[in-house]
């Protein structure tokens, strides 16, 4: 280099190049974990020896300080002892976390280390002699660094305790986090009874099922690439569980669970975002749900906006303006997305593959027109619902947010806990004030007893939430500590600008994770003035409209409070709405919204406020206010796009076959249940016709519910929904007054057609049927099949004939071969029509019926 002139030649630079990548590689490489670092003086732990392992890290900090006391007291005993107690309790657990991870933490050079060490520690006597403290201080320093430090990344993961799943380690592909569930539920079964054959058979054929339906996604995936690895893993481990034997070890079961968790996180993970060929399920109605969220308001809030316009378009396939909005709005929301995006360090691959996912789907948008047809509708509202589940949740946690100058807290951070919000306005108050005075010991101190004390708290709130990833926040508040708390005054610039940066990124990257998941109320701005606006909206226009209704009903009294009659048109209006509104909600199926809750706070503000006397004071309108925002924030919103879909109410209101649950009596009973509704819209004084459909109403849910209380595979939970939903509504109905109200008419109607359909259907083929004495076939087992209807025939009478010669052996065996024959020829038949015959669990419902009959013995020794 030193005979070079300019210009430099070509030659020469391509030489340069590849010396300097090879000796690199070949000859740095060489001095790697030898070079000696610097020993701190005072011998203090610092965090430039952090491995990122909140155990290991707390006992590091301690052998440095128990060190540091052994040089300033020589002649003491004790301390040489303790020295070696916690020296070598620290290198057993540490061993035994990195010769889990093995050669690539090289453990067996590492532990040698160990041996080596502890062995001089041994040896030395007091006084101990600054000579080998200094030695002692230097191997350390020198240990962390050079050979802890390969561990950093590599070592086990936190193993939950309980073992429970937790949020770290969602994949964010429903059913494959809902089978991990299951899978450590099933791991917990086995560990809690071990002799259980039941539990380990369970495990061993979830855990066999869930390895086939991963691999089917994860080896059809376009962009994840390791499926015969992957599926390697999964057989090796299933050999070694397929193997065990009750009662279960429990150092088998501790593997297996360590096995899953290292798993999911080690190999599982790779996989996220890459499944290209699983289907999140799509909202019905289509509209954005919470579970979309990726926790950036501005991002969060433009989706809404997509899924609007997309329904809108929908709804209004021929309008050009309509999908011009959506075209432009999708490109709005793109441009901002990838701005913040691409701003996220070390992620250019991931970027480039989502600019390319929205570049792709634009072309799509542009070269469609108007009408749009239903395949391209449905195509669009796929699409957005897949792509922010698979590519925009790869960002979440990730985004790098915008630090407020002047440092003062603002609105977009909010959490919406109160206690939780109203501390973080002290941390931002408290590092701002540590920034403007550097120097200041008591500014500092108080600084960080709030960060220490809001930690507590935040943490014993977040911990209690079922599947919240409790270690893993707890960790970043750790790692966060660890720094600030060692700084010292006067403070420099680079750790109060880290502070601040650290704070702001934290509450929105980690802490928006928490929000409408803790066991607190979240606390929403009450809109001042007092009017209605859309960030109310539950997307359900009758009930919007009441909510309307509702603030400007508080309003009138606010400004009329000496008025009773305003008071209590506020009043009714409050009782009409939660009636109509519980009418709604007690509709929703499968227990997705909390219908006892939500009616037990209707209640509470009723009781609270009745018997208030006017003047009302401004202490009972303020309260209603709040209780109405907070309300309709946090427990309205949760049945949104929730709803069962809506049918259409018949005109005229009459029972037709579309209402059929294929229960005669229930049938014959719905009919007059709509003509007697239908009757008091016309005569809706006739106090008399009222009484009566009452009275059809209750006789009517009592047969029913007595019907499906006693079913078997009907479940509880239906069972208790469906008594709750017959309750509210005769709830609005037994407080009715002749004439009549149009409004409880419309309302009427459309929830019996509503109930019917969701509700009703949803006990079809599971009610008890009348069985016939004597037992003989009839036409109202007739299936409209001629071989099935006469085989029918055959398997009454047959079975008719065992019920009266118990002892006859050739008898039982030929209803075991007729009905084997039967079954035979019926699933032919109903396998080919398939998923709409219920094929799978109808012959399910054969074996478990035949395997009975299989085992049953001669009768002749029955009592």
């Amino acid at each position: 280099m030193r005979g070079l002139s300019t210009p430099v030649s070509q030659k020469w630079i391509d030489f340069a190049k590849y010396w300097l990548t090879q000796h690199i590689h070949n000859t740095d490489f060489r001095y790697k974990d030898k070079m000696p670092h610097h020993v701190a003086d005072p011998y203090v732990w610092d965090e430039s020896y952090q491995v990122y392992h909140t155990r290991l890290d707390d006992e590091h900090v301690i052998l440095f300080n128990l060190m540091q006391e052994l040089g300033e007291n020589p002649d003491d005993v004790d301390l040489l002892n303790k020295n070696r107690d916690v020296y070598r309790d620290h290198f057993d657990y540490e061993e035994k976390q990195f010769m889990a991870c093995g050669e690539p933490c090289d453990a067996d050079a590492h532990k040698k280390k160990h041996d080596i060490f502890f062995k001089t520690l041994t040896w030395v006597t007091n006084p101990v002699s600054q000579e080998y403290v200094a030695f002692a201080k230097n191997w350390l320093a020198q240990h962390i660094k050079n050979t802890d430090f390969k561990y950093v990344d590599l070592l086990p993961h936190h193993v939950p305790k309980p073992y429970n799943w937790e949020d770290s380690l969602e994949v964010f592909y429903h059913r494959l986090d809902d089978e991990h569930k299951q899978l450590f539920d099933h791991l917990r079964e086995v560990g809690h009874t071990p002799e259980s054959t039941q539990h380990l058979s369970d495990l061993k054929f979830k855990m066999r099922a869930h390895f086939d339906y991963e691999r089917g996604f994860f080896c059809n995936s376009e962009t994840y690439h390791d499926c015969e690895e992957h599926s390697k893993k999964h057989e090796i481990f299933y050999k070694r569980l397929y193997a065990m034997e009750n009662p279960v070890p429990i150092g088998e079961v501790d593997w297996a669970k360590n096995w899953l968790v290292q798993h999911i996180k080690n190999t599982d993970f790779q996989y996220k975002f890459k499944l290209n060929t699983y289907h999140h399920e799509v909202p019905r109605p289509y509209v954005w749900q919470p579970y979309l969220e990726v926790y950036y308001q501005r991002l969060d809030d433009e989706h809404v906006v997509l899924f609007d316009a997309i329904r809108d378009s929908v709804e209004h396939p021929e309008d050009q303006a309509k999908y011009d909005y959506l075209y432009k709005t999708m490109v709005d929301h793109f441009e901002y997305e990838q701005s913040e995006f691409l701003k996220i360090p070390n992620f250019d691959e991931y970027s480039q593959d989502h600019i390319n996912k929205h570049t792709n789907f634009l072309a799509k948008l542009k070269a469609a027109s108007v009408p749009l047809d239903c395949d391209f509708i449905n195509y669009v509202e796929d699409w957005l619902v897949q792509h922010i589940m698979n590519t925009d949740f790869a960002y979440r946690g990730k985004m790098m947010h915008e630090v407020p100058e002047p440092y003062i807290w603002e609105p977009s951070f909010m959490t919406f806990y109160k206690q939780i919000d109203d501390e973080h306005v002290k941390l931002f108050d408290c590092i701002r004030e540590c920034s403007e005075h550097p120097s200041d010991e008591a500014a500092f101190s108080t600084c960080k007893s709030l960060l220490r004390m809001h930690f507590d708290y935040e943490e014993s709130e977040f911990c209690k939430v079922p599947d919240y990833d409790c270690y893993g926040h707890y960790l970043k508040h750790y790692n966060f500590q660890t720094k600030f708390q060692e700084a010292h005054t006067p403070l420099s610039a680079e750790v109060t600008t880290w502070a601040k940066d650290w704070l702001a990124q934290h509450i929105k990257n980690t802490d928006f994770a928490y929000r409408g998941k803790l066991f607190l109320r979240r606390h929403y701005v009450v809109p001042d003035p007092y009017v209605w606006d859309e960030s109310f909206l539950v997307n359900i226009k009758q009930l919007d409209d009441e909510h309307v209704g509702l603030f400007d009903a508080v309003r009138e009294v606010e400004a009329h409070r000496e008025d009773q009659a305003v008071w209590d048109k506020m009043v009714d209006l409050f009782n009409e709405h939660f009636r109509y509104e519980e009418g709604m909600f007690t509709t929703i199926l499968d227990n997705k919204h909390n219908i006892a809750e939500h009616r037990g706070r209707h209640v509470g503000i009723m009781n609270t406020v009745q018997g208030a006397v006017v003047p009302i004071t401004e202490e009972i309108t303020e309260f209603v206010k709040n209780w109405l925002a907070q309300h309709i924030k946090n427990t309205d919103f949760d049945y949104r796009g929730k709803m069962p879909e809506i049918f259409a109410v018949p005109e005229p209101y009459k029972w037709d076959r579309s209402f059929a649950v294929f229960y005669p009596d229930m049938d014959n009973e719905h009919k007059p249940l709509f003509t007697c509704v239908a009757d008091l819209e016309k005569t809706p004084e006739d106090a008399t016709l009222l009484a009566s459909c009452l009275k059809s109403y209750v006789d009517h849910f009592v047969h029913e519910q007595k019907l499906f209380l006693e079913s078997s595979t009907y479940a509880d939970v239906d069972k208790y929904q469906h008594i709750n939903k017959h309750n509210a509504f005769l709830a609005t109905m037994r407080g009715l007054s002749t004439p009549v109200s149009q409004k409880w008419i419309d309302f009427a109607k459309y929830w019996l057609t509503q109930h019917i359909h969701n509700t009703d259907f949803r006990y079809k083929d599971k009610m008890p049927h009348h069985v016939a004495d004597p037992y003989v076939w009839d036409e109202s087992f007739q299936v409209y099949h001629t071989r099935l209807d006469d085989e029918h025939v055959i398997l009454f009478n047959l079975m008719q004939e065992l019920g009266e010669n118990p002892d006859d052996v050739d008898l039982l065996n030929k209803n075991r071969d007729v009905y084997r024959d039967h079954f035979d020829y019926e699933e032919k038949q109903f396998m080919a029509c398939g998923e709409p015959c219920d094929a799978d669990a109808h012959k399910k419902k054969h074996d478990i019926f035949f395997k009975t009959l299989t085992w049953l013995p001669s009768l002749s020794h029955t009592p």
